[in-house]
């Protein structure tokens, strides 16, 4: 045997090896995939939770990369006066904690 054959059927083998159409695990069950990732929350959507828990006015909303998700800093003027920075995770809608240095205040 040529050494091109056996480059071709080490190629064929891989191909047919390495993709399969029906992935299977030991024992004849299929195999599972991984689930779909979380639904992130976008920034518009943090903005929007935060403006109807506080019923405040947004002066101001950044976005800061963490690694797979996102941290959204929303800044609100609260109906009493007071600013207050929410901070909300892209990956988790829960209600939004305002930092510790910026509550309340004037």
């Amino acid at each position: 045997m040529s050494i091109r054959s056996c480059i071709a059927m080490l190629a064929l083998a891989a191909l047919i090896g390495g993709v399969p159409a029906f992935a299977q695990q030991k024992g004849g069950k299929p195999a599972r995939t991984a689930p779909p990732p979380p639904q992130q929350m976008s920034l518009e959507q943090a903005v929007k939770q935060v403006q109807h828990q506080t019923n405040g006015r947004i002066l101001a909303a950044d976005t800061i990369p963490r690694g797979q998700t996102k941290l959204y800093r929303i800044k609100v003027l609260t109906p009493q006066g007071h600013v207050r920075v929410m901070q909300l995770h892209s990956n988790e809608p829960a209600k939004p904690q305002p930092r510790h240095d910026e509550r309340g205040g004037h």
